[in-house]
């Protein structure tokens, strides 16, 4: 019979990072200090007779510092940790060892790194057990709190936010303007041209993680060595900044693309909000970014609280004019020669919002009170070209619209998109000052 190896045994670690160690995720870390004091303190719950919570799932792209964030939390709490990664997430067995590990040395937390990871089992892509691990989770002893991190929310099992499981939720974005000047302040510490402009290099790290920024530093030593110059200097930093991102050497040319890009999408991102804030007013802007999010380069956010669940015609036909914005405010100022396929997803809301309004909810004046999703199985073809001709009409008022909104509101997109370039994030008091007390009272055209 095989001896288990040491090795595989789990261990239990004392963590040393405290929050002060982590640069940047400000909000991040104050949420974190909120979910400490109730962990420290359950009895606080018990006149609500709710027990203590089981655990916290911190979701996010990679290498936006989860693991250290866990860590910290851990330090800051006053407790030990072990930590499940890779393929150990798929041992059941191994899994309740730690947690019985965890329960001999409570207080004490439990790790799981990267709970939405896919494993290749006997030939075939196999997920982690959602399941089985929220019954351990919700079994544990109530000193053992689990925290989970994953990139995709979604792709983690309900199952293990439900209640008495991870019941607490915090999204960990990229790294905000000041962990991103850290970074470059620590880089020039190393010898340098004192004429580096700090703020233009910061703004082109944006999206950035913290593992490429510390990449960045060496990459820019090492090319200083290679070519026989004296000190690292501005065009260095970005040409190996371009090389980090786009994933191969850029000329001079795509520089001048990359402020073209941020200019472009500046615009973008503006006309966005401009004709959300006059066509949805009821629905709060929290902010607009020219800093990426997952795969968007930038992005308007909403205050999740607004947002309807019952829409009107006049709510969707408004909601496509905002997508049509981005894309509409490009052509403004290039041409239809610069459209690009930054608006795909943009493009792929609003034509399914037009498409769902006329098949499934009775919206379209033409084709009256149906739903075609109840009889596709029957038959996928019916109306087929009736529907055509009226998504195209919506689609076309819609477009006829928004061209008309961002040719009146040009000078308003013009300077939030010029504070974006500036600031790279503007709040939503900053919006309302740019907007004035400006209302506008368009109903919808008479054809749709």
């Amino acid at each position: 019979m095989t001896k288990k190896k040491i090795d595989d045994s789990p261990h239990i670690y004392t963590p040393k990072i405290t929050f002060k160690d982590i640069v940047g995720h400000k909000k991040a870390i104050k949420r974190l200090e909120s979910i400490i004091r109730v962990v420290k303190n359950p009895k606080e719950l018990e006149r609500f007779n709710t027990p203590p919570p089981k655990g916290l799932l911190i979701y996010g792209p990679a290498n936006v510092g989860k693991s250290m964030l866990s860590r910290a939390f851990a330090k800051e709490a006053g407790m030990k940790y072990l930590e499940i990664s890779g393929s150990k997430l798929f041992d059941l067995t191994y899994i309740k060892e730690v947690y019985q590990s965890a329960v001999k040395n409570a207080p004490c937390i439990v790790i799981l790194e990267d709970i939405d990871i896919k494993g290749l089992v006997q030939g075939t892509i196999a997920y982690v057990s959602f399941s089985d691990i929220a019954k351990i989770i919700e079994s544990a002893n109530e000193h053992v709190f689990t925290i989970a991190t994953a990139e995709e929310f979604d792709a983690v099992d309900p199952v293990l936010t439900a209640a008495g499981k991870l019941d607490f939720l915090l999204e960990v974005t990229r790294l905000d303007k000041e962990a991103r000047r850290f970074f470059i302040e620590k880089i020039l510490t190393m010898p340098h041209d004192e004429n580096i402009n700090t703020e233009r290099i910061v703004r082109y790290i944006t999206g950035m993680s913290a593992l490429e920024l510390e990449r960045l530093g060496r990459m820019a030593a090492l090319n200083v060595v290679e070519e026989e110059k004296e000190h690292i200097t501005e065009s260095i930093l970005i040409e190996q900044i371009n090389i980090i991102k786009y994933g191969h050497k850029i000329e001079n040319k795509m520089i001048k693309n990359l402020e073209e890009e941020l200019k472009m999408t500046a615009y973008h991102e503006a006309s966005h909000a401009v004709l959300s804030y006059l066509l949805l007013p009821d629905i709060k802007i929290e902010q607009v970014t020219i800093a990426p999010r997952s795969k968007m380069l930038g992005f308007v956010s909403y205050n999740a609280e607004d947002q309807m669940s019952n829409v009107t015609k006049e709510e969707i036909f408004n909601d496509i004019c905002v997508l049509l914005a981005g894309q509409m405010a490009k052509t403004k100022i290039a041409g239809d020669a610069a459209i690009d396929s930054g608006a795909y997803n943009d493009l792929s809301q609003a034509s399914l919002q037009a498409y769902t309004a006329i098949t499934n909810l009775g919206m379209d004046k033409k084709l009256g009170f149906i739903n075609l999703d109840a009889i596709s199985s029957f038959d996928n073809y019916f109306l087929s070209q009736k529907i055509e001709k009226r998504f195209l009409v919506w689609m076309g008022e819609a477009e006829k619209r928004t061209k008309e909104l961002v040719d009146t509101q040009w000078g308003k997109i013009k300077k939030l998109a010029l504070a974006l370039i500036d600031n790279e994030i503007v709040e939503s008091h900053e919006i309302d000052t740019i907007m004035g007390e400006e209302k506008v009272n368009y109903n919808i055209p008479e054809n749709i």
